[in-house]
């Protein structure tokens, strides 16, 4: 379910189709929530903060590598604290 929302919300904003501008903002609302509550995998955390930077929010590539970062570190890949340095 997840990577078929985002799927939709990059075809979405990657201007692959044409939709009235609050359905965008909507897509990029909803976006943001999932980035914000979900557990997602790495890889999720930097593709949602690269389309939700494209949707006007500021440093949200940052906050989606530091996202990631902390996902890698919670499924055993790397430190924490490789991620706290990076705040």
């Amino acid at each position: 379910m997840k990577i078929h929302l985002l799927i939709f919300l990059a075809l979405i904003l990657a201007g692959c189709t044409v939709v009235p501008t609050g359905t965008a903002h909507s897509a990029c609302e909803l976006l943001q929530t999932a980035a914000s509550e979900a557990d997602l995998a790495p890889a999720w955390y930097t593709e949602a903060g690269a389309v939700l930077e494209r949707c006007g929010r500021e440093n949200a590539r940052a906050e989606g590598e530091l996202r990631a970062c902390f996902a890698e570190a919670r499924n055993g890949y790397r430190s924490s604290a490789e991620c706290e340095a990076m705040q």
